[in-house]
């Protein structure tokens, strides 16, 4: 049948994509979430890298990998603006079915009191849909006694790739303690507001909007370490995914220019895997790595193996004026 292996490829790529990119530090790549968290952080200017290997013991492993950098351009009063900018890209399969996913995003927030912040944010990106025609093959290509790949396939393709644009909106409320290390941050965000269609020749796919809602906070519980708690939900067409955890960061080190700390989490994402992580802080830099331990059927497939991400995150933050004293006159 003309297009058979096309649509059970298609078919399959559908299934697979039913969900955009998503991480296991979902708390460390906030603006994927919503676009209401760009510039919502202690610092100016942050830069973040995002690393996921999935499912690397079967045939469909995914590899992700997300750039991120936000920028508090301007400040009036209680009012702050913020822009920001992202690069998402994922890979799968043996023909390279790939998402590429590259957008910015401005973020609007009022200082609602000296401890809380209410933001509001808008994003525009463009998507693409690519695979390698040159890496599938076909029964026509089969010659008998062998495979032959300058057969001709009798398959008939019109685009291997192409783009598509997408808008998103978002809101998000943050808290942070004057005193204390206590911080709460929640929000959420909807994707794909205009529920935008990729084309590949007489093939759409026409992607869902996605909707997301998170929370993380950090009780400070003794001078020396706090408490963490983090939670995400996503919901895009049928599919939908929920986390949540808890850990304990424990401070080795603090003052200026001197400031490390150490957390450790589990993480379950429910019917799926459990999640254990490890973040290490030093002054400006944050290393998070994590590991799905796969639980769910699926584990038949992965022995367990789900995969391992690893997040680096940077961020300028300005020293504190130093008070001035004057000086005695000389005598």
């Amino acid at each position: 049948m003309r297009y058979s292996c096309f649509l059970i490829f298609w078919f399959v790529a559908a299934c697979l994509g039913a969900q955009d990119l998503h991480y296991s530090q979902y708390y460390l790549n906030p603006m994927s979430l919503s676009p209401a968290a760009t510039g919502m952080f202690h610092g100016d200017l942050r830069v973040a890298c995002l690393y996921r290997s999935q499912w690397p013991s079967v045939p469909v492993g995914y590899e992700t990998f997300s750039g991120a950098v936000d920028w508090k351009a301007l400040e009036r009063g209680r009012n702050r603006l913020a822009v920001g900018l992202m690069l998402q890209n994922d890979q799968a399969g043996d023909a390279g079915l790939s998402w590429v996913q590259l957008g910015g995003s401005i973020g609007v927030a009022h200082a609602l009191s000296a401890e809380q912040t209410l933001g509001l944010g808008f994003g525009v990106s463009l998507v693409q849909r690519h695979f390698d025609l040159q890496a599938l093959t076909f029964k026509n290509q089969w010659g008998g006694d062998s495979f032959n790949a300058a057969l001709p396939t009798k398959e008939t393709f019109y685009d291997a790739s192409n783009f598509a644009p997408s808008f998103s909106t978002g809101l998000n409320w943050r808290y942070q303690s004057v005193e204390k290390r206590t911080q709460v941050n929640a929000g959420g965000g909807i994707a794909h507001l205009n529920r935008t269609v990729v084309n590949l020749g007489d093939f759409a796919y026409l992607l869902p909007r996605r909707i997301s809602f998170y929370g993380n906070a950090v009780w400070q519980l003794h001078y020396l370490y706090d408490l963490v708690l983090m939670s995400e939900w996503q919901s895009m067409a049928d599919a939908e995914e929920l986390l949540f955890g808890a850990g304990i960061r424990y401070i080795l080190s603090s003052g200026l220019a001197n400031h490390t700390a150490i957390q450790f989490a589990v993480n379950y994402r429910l019917k799926d895997a459990i999640i254990p992580s490890i973040q290490i802080e030093r002054n400006n830099w944050l290393v998070g790595i994590s590991y799905d331990w796969n639980v769910s059927s699926f584990n038949t497939a992965t022995n367990g193996r789900g995969g391992m991400e690893i997040a680096v995150i940077w961020r300028k933050i300005p020293v504190p004026a130093l008070k001035t004293v004057k000086s005695c006159p000389p005598f």
